[in-house]
């Protein structure tokens, strides 16, 4: 619910978030869960280079898993996305939870080589 009033005050303006809140009904448990498990198979990449061709399929369906799920992942928000995910420590925490340490530092490297920014 913090998250959420957080989201709210911060991007409750724009069309993502309005999309945001269309989508996250009954499915929300299951669509979070769907991708703290893609954060943990990211984890488990980690020995991987992050421009690896595997680790980057895998930042497409994340960016997918977002879209089916929460709004449209351009490749902006997408960039966003990773910096709070290194960003905000609450976020680290739980990326780091589901992927093991280093998980958010890693998803976050591969995102902006997903994104054409590293």
């Amino acid at each position: 619910d913090q998250y959420k009033a957080e989201a709210k005050a911060k991007w409750g303006a724009t069309r993502a978030y309005r999309e945001f809140e269309a989508k996250s009904g009954a499915g929300f448990k299951a669509a979070s869960a769907q991708l703290m498990a893609q954060f943990a198979a990211l984890g488990r990449m980690q020995h991987l280079s992050p421009a690896d061709p595997a680790v980057q399929e895998k930042i497409g369906a994340l960016q997918n898993i977002i879209t089916q799920n929460f709004y449209t992942c351009t490749r902006e928000i997408l960039q966003g996305l990773g910096q709070m995910y290194t960003g905000d420590e609450r976020f680290r925490r739980q990326i780091d939870r589901a992927g093991g340490a280093g998980t958010a530092d890693f998803v976050k490297q591969a995102i902006d080589i997903f994104c054409g920014q590293a």
